[in-house]
């Protein structure tokens, strides 16, 4: 939803002038602002992390079972290592054990709301969650109550994660239309952000983030 934001008052407004102030707001007041809530679980780019983190820790455990046996065998160790070691069977036996307990650790995160802002200088994205002790300690963050805020009907929520991605830091951008998400690139290789939106809300999102990041498409 695309609002106008008053600095004075501290509030977004629908039109381009505050509803409290009477001040009449220009483009740099023009924020773009939406919420999804969606299970941890179902978001494919933490899918393909957890993927890659155990695909690199399956090669970085061989390689240096590689070094090690090459250092007490010598140049043997290079055509007996993967036929007398059972290293094969190892590896793959390692890479489902890590990506079954990455699983495991988003199906404990739960539910998550996410809160997405562009602005003139770049994008904000805030996380949060319904807190439970089993949601924290499955983040990796200290379950406090007195952090708890409650939400517009009384809930309380905790802000398990935000983040800010300055337009000019951003090496490049993807749109998926279909899946309805923006793939934000810091730097040119490393998937940074991603934002997920309605559909009826992509397009407008789209067209501000292809504005702010011309020539990085």
């Amino acid at each position: 939803m695309l609002v106008y934001f008053c600095q004075k008052c501290m509030r977004q407004n629908a039109q381009p002038y505050c509803d409290s102030c009477g001040k009449a707001l220009g483009n740099p007041s023009v924020r773009f602002v939406w919420e999804d809530s969606r299970p941890a679980l179902s978001d494919p780019a933490r899918l393909g992390l957890i993927t890659r983190v155990a695909a690199f820790a399956v090669a970085a455990t061989v390689i240096i079972m590689l070094i090690i046996e090459y250092i007490m065998s010598g140049a043997a160790a290079f055509t007996s290592f993967f036929k007398s070691t059972g290293i094969t069977q190892t590896a793959v036996a390692l890479g489902f054990l890590l990506i079954i307990l990455g699983l495991l650790m988003l199906l404990f995160q739960g539910r998550e709301s996410v809160q997405y802002m562009l602005d003139p200088k770049g994008v904000l994205k805030r996380t949060w969650i319904e807190p439970t002790r089993l949601k924290c300690w499955s983040r990796m963050i200290r379950y406090d109550k007195a952090a708890f805020q409650p939400n517009a009907e009384g809930k309380p929520f905790l802000l398990a994660h935000e983040e800010y991605l300055l337009w000019q830091d951003a090496a490049r951008y993807k749109l998926s239309p279909r899946a309805g998400r923006i793939s934000l690139y810091r730097p040119y290789s490393f998937l940074f952000m991603v934002l997920y939106l309605p559909r009826h809300e992509f397009d407008e999102a789209a067209q501000m983030v292809a504005a702010k990041m011309k020539g990085k498409g």
